[in-house]
């Protein structure tokens, strides 16, 4: 049996395997990969359990924005791959009115508290409600929306704290001049669920297209169309 030698020229000679298996290999990724990635979201936040209330000829809706989440990760016969995200408290509020074109101006408010069973009691610092919301137009036609983002964050226990009420002393100027009002809005805490799909093969096609583009999230929900 002849043993050839093996010298340093007779391996640097030798073509690399390894670039040439790139394609391949990103192919076959591609081909194991899970074509969809199901997100399923649960929602908590707080509704009106009563018509919206009105004051000066406007009607208020509160609004609970979640500013935490809680993810995991789902598992199931039918589902690849997938994710379970919660978006849960502490809340950040903003008061919506909606009105009618040339009548209110603005809104603002004097003082607002939150409140519940169990001597819950949560009066919040002016600091926290400072300024006016202008109105404006709305993609409805005839009506028009003021919306203002209070300060703090409200952080309320789920089980405790499941129903309750927000009292606000507000002023609207009309054109006629400001009126002085008072809100009662009682409300529940309530779950919402929803399912996002993401086509895995579109998302890497997309960051690789677009990856020097800054991608700035949302730092709010649009604001509702209605009371």
């Amino acid at each position: 049996m002849t043993v050839l030698p093996f010298s340093g020229s007779h391996l640097t000679s030798q073509p690399c395997i390894l670039p040439l298996m790139r394609p391949l290999l990103s192919l076959l990724a591609l081909v194991w990969l899970p074509s969809c990635v199901h997100v399923f979201t649960t929602h908590y936040d707080y509704q009106a359990t009563a018509p919206a209330p009105t004051a000066a000829g406007s009607a208020f809706r509160v609004e609970f924005i979640p500013k935490a989440t809680e993810s995991g990760i789902a598992v199931s016969a039918m589902v690849v791959g997938g994710a379970m995200v919660s978006e849960v408290g502490p809340y950040q509020m903003r008061l919506h009115a909606f009105g009618q074109p040339g009548d209110q101006q603005w809104f603002e408010i004097k003082s607002l508290r939150l409140s519940g069973a169990d001597h819950f009691e949560a009066p919040m610092q002016a600091r926290g409600f400072q300024g006016r919301a202008e109105f404006t137009p709305t993609q409805t036609p005839g009506t028009t929306r003021a919306s203002l983002l209070l300060g703090p964050y409200i952080s309320l226990d789920a089980k405790k704290q499941h129903d309750i009420v927000l009292d606000a002393e507000v002023v609207v100027k009309r054109r006629s001049g400001p009126t002085r009002s008072t809100l009662h809005i009682p409300l529940a805490l309530t779950k919402t669920k929803r399912r996002e799909s993401t086509n895995v093969i579109a998302e890497i096609a997309h960051d690789i297209r677009d990856r020097d583009k800054p991608m700035i999230p949302d730092a709010l929900p649009p604001p509702p169309e209605k009371p």
